[in-house]
């Protein structure tokens, strides 16, 4: 019998060690999307700078070479050896296509708005070279 309650006690205890870790996983993970979102939507250590939309009205987008190469195989592989280029022009998409996707390379955050957004979106993972996320879009 107590070897019985001692096993049961001993589970009981890995339960709850199993479930706080479960939650300083959930805490970690939440603070790393508020840490990279403040990186994002601050002004701290931007070297790069992404021009959409058209020509005579661009817009600019700073943001940081390394999230980019570390995130996005299009943007490792664009950048690679290029340690003194720091824009890109990326006229073929819109300021709210680009700030969508940039919160997804950040951290992981991606809005579906309807249909007609989910195909945009697909086209940008194709482009950028987000397997993950072109895995998601394909799923819904």
């Amino acid at each position: 019998m107590d070897n019985n309650n001692n096993n049961q006690i001993e589970n009981a205890n890995q339960n709850q060690n199993e479930n706080e870790m479960k939650n300083l996983e959930k805490k970690v993970t939440k603070n790393l999307i508020k840490d990279y979102s403040n990186l994002l939507n601050g002004n701290s250590f931007k070297d790069f700078s992404i021009f959409v939309e058209n020509k005579s009205n661009p817009f600019e987008i700073k943001v940081h070479k390394s999230i980019l190469c570390s995130r996005s195989p299009f943007f490792n592989e664009f950048l690679k050896g290029q340690n003194d280029l720091n824009k890109i022009s990326l006229n073929q998409f819109n300021k709210k296509e680009m700030e969508s996707i940039l919160g997804y390379i950040y951290y992981g955050n991606i809005s579906f708005e309807n249909q007609e957004n989910l195909i945009q979106l697909l086209e940008i993972s194709i482009y950028f070279k987000l397997n993950l996320l072109k895995e998601i879009i394909q799923k819904f």
